[in-house]
This record gives C-alpha cells, sequence and structure tokens, in this order.
C-alpha cells in the first residue's frame, strides 16, 4: 500500500513537473523548455516544427494546408502555406510549395484564386510569382519568364492577345508592345504604328515592320557626323588618258534626256532612292569634270586674249605708220608747191 501511494505521488510530482513547462501570462502562452517544439511530428530538428502527415492527393491542384497566419484588419487576411500537386502525380516530383493569401476565409484554392502568391518547385529549379490563377513571373533555371511559366531564354516575354497592345514602357513614354517570333523582334507604340524591328537576317528598321537593308529609316535621321565606307573615288578623271566630253557631246545629252550623263533621272531617284554614297561619287566626278572644262577655257581665254593683244599692238603699229605717212605726204605737197612756185 505504501509503496503504490509513494508511486502514485512520484507520478502526480513528475506530471506537475511536465505541465509547468507550459507557463500562462494574461492571453499569452509560451514554453520554458529549451527544447524543440513540434506540431504533428515527435521528432522536430527546429526549434519550432509543423509538419503534415496526411499524404497529397494525386490529381492535379490537390492541396494540403500546412500553416497559417494572419491577423484582423477590417477583414481576417492570412498567409497560407499548401503543398499543391502540380500536375498529377503521385510522388514529389509533381509537388509544389504554394505560398499565397486568404481574405476572411476566401482564395483558399492553391492555383485558382490564392492572393499575392509565391511557389517553389522543389525539383525543376522552379520559382513562380502570381495571383489567382495568373502566372506575372517565372525563374526557372536561370532564365526568366513575363507572362510564362516555362522561359526558353534569360529573358522570355508572353503576352496574351487581350493585353498585347500594351506591355512595355520604358520611362514616361506611352506603353507600347514589344513583340518577338521566328522573324525577329518587333516594337510599336500604343496605337499600334511600327517604332523598332530588328529581324533574324540582320535589318533593322525603325518606324516599319520589314526593312530590306541593314538599317531602314521611316523618318529624319539627325547626326553631327556621318563616315561612309567607299569603293573607290573619282580622281581618275585627273589622269592623261581619261576622256574628257566635249560641251558638244553634253550638251546633245541634255537636250535628249533632260539630266547630265551618269545621274540618275528624276523618275529613276523616286523609284529607287538616293544612294548617298554612289551619288556623291558621281557628284565629285562632275565637279572635277567641270574643273577640267574651266581649265581648258581659262587656256582658251588666255590664247585668246594674246591673240587679240597682238592685233591690237597691230593695229597701234598700223596708226603710227599712217601717221608717218600723213606727215610725209603733207611734206611732199610743201616741197611740191614751193617747186611750182619756182
Amino acid at each position: 500500500m505504501k509503496k503504490l501511494i509513494f508511486s502514485l505521488s512520484l507520478l502526480l510530482s513528475f506530471s506537475s513537473l511536465v505541465h509547468a513547462q507550459w507557463t500562462t501570462v494574461g492571453n499569452n502562452i509560451y514554453n520554458s523548455n529549451t527544447g524543440n517544439v513540434g506540431i504533428g511530428i515527435n521528432s522536430g530538428t527546429a526549434k519550432f516544427a509543423v509538419y503534415q502527415p496526411t499524404a497529397l492527393g494525386s490529381a492535379a491542384k490537390n492541396n494540403l494546408l500546412l500553416s497559417s497566419v494572419g491577423g484582423s484588419t477590417t477583414n481576417s487576411v492570412q498567409n497560407n502555406i499548401w503543398l499543391v500537386r502540380n500536375a498529377a502525380g503521385s510522388d514529389f516530383t509533381t509537388s509544389r510549395l504554394h505560398d499565397g493569401i486568404s481574405i476572411d476565409g476566401s482564395y483558399v484554392s492553391p492555383q485558382t484564386d490564392t492572393r499575392t502568391w509565391w511557389e517553389r518547385d522543389p525539383t525543376s529549379d522552379i520559382q513562380s510569382w502570381g495571383t489567382a490563377a495568373s502566372t506575372y513571373l517565372t525563374i526557372k533555371q536561370g532564365n526568366l519568364g513575363l507572362g510564362t511559366t516555362a522561359p526558353a531564354a534569360k529573358l522570355d516575354i508572353t503576352v496574351s492577345a487581350s493585353n498585347f497592345t500594351n506591355n512595355i514602357k520604358f520611362g514616361d513614354a506611352t506603353p507600347g508592345y514589344l513583340a518577338a517570333g521566328t522573324t525577329g523582334i518587333f516594337m510599336s507604340n500604343n496605337v499600334g504604328s511600327p517604332v523598332f524591328t530588328v529581324l533574324h537576317t540582320g535589318n533593322v528598321g525603325i518606324g516599319q515592320t520589314n526593312p530590306q537593308n541593314k538599317l531602314d529609316v521611316n523618318g529624319t535621321m539627325h547626326a553631327k557626323a556621318v563616315i561612309i565606307d567607299l569603293n573607290g573615288w573619282s580622281d581618275y578623271v585627273f589622269k592623261k588618258e581619261y576622256q574628257l566630253p566635249s560641251l558638244s557631246e553634253v550638251k546633245s545629252y541634255i537636250d535628249q534626256n533632260q539630266h547630265l550623263p551618269e545621274i540618275p533621272s528624276e523618275q529613276e531617284m523616286i523609284k529607287k532612292g538616293l544612294d548617298v554614297s554612289e551619288m556623291n561619287k558621281l557628284l565629285m566626278k562632275k565637279v572635277e569634270e567641270l574643273t577640267l572644262y574651266l581649265i581648258e577655257k581659262d587656256k582658251e581665254l588666255k590664247e585668246l586674249q594674246q591673240r587679240v593683244h597682238g592685233l591690237e599692238q597691230k593695229r597701234v603699229d598700223s596708226q603710227s605708220q599712217q601717221c608717218q605717212i600723213d606727215e610725209l605726204t603733207k611734206r611732199m605737197e610743201v616741197l611740191t608747191k614751193k617747186t611750182s612756185e619756182n
């Protein structure tokens, strides 16, 4: 009997010591034990461990609520963490950890209606952010996806057709859109006008969608300097073997064609546009030819001036001779008169 009483006393004392580990202060309860506390697990490896022993269902979107932390504003807001089945399966490879927000006990279906959620895949190195059923951003194995859960490049942007015209903005500019496909990259403003295009061929267009050259600009370009690589120049005009067309030949060509030889006609310029490199070479050639014409005409003018000077000198000489003749004539007349009188 004494042994039974002693055993009961010892048991009660131990029980009292065990319960003494939890202390109530007002509405707060804390544990004075320095060990780990586990919920749903009896061998917690952390100071506080929560474990849901129920197995996750095998159907897509099956979920298990693991923890919930929240409070009251006007509504009851909770930060819930679920295990969710991303695709049908029976093991961990199709499961994800879903961290989302619930309000007033609503929005509690992961991948359906939870708010501002963050989801992590334990096997595929995937993290996603979104709200309800919409995924805004995904990081997959170092690739960043906007609007896609499977980014295939370092930056992969996917836009729905309903929001295609308003998906990119730089600074204070009006939002436009950026599209990338098999032919290249296309950027437009919010009214659908082309802004910038880069084709897979390497052609770049500004203000147009189908550039046919390395750079096509539909608009005005402004620059402090432009350097153009050239293939040859027109200095061959000054070589002795160059056959300079006569001015009569040039005049005949102009009368027949209404433009300078080698220079494109107005119709050609309107149809094909202006090749700045080629046109500068042609214009310089015409300037050099014009210089040769001026040199030639200057030579002819000097020769003419020399001839005129020679004629003028002859005229002066002729006038001097005439004066001498006139003087002699007068003298002869005087002598003749005197002779007659005698």
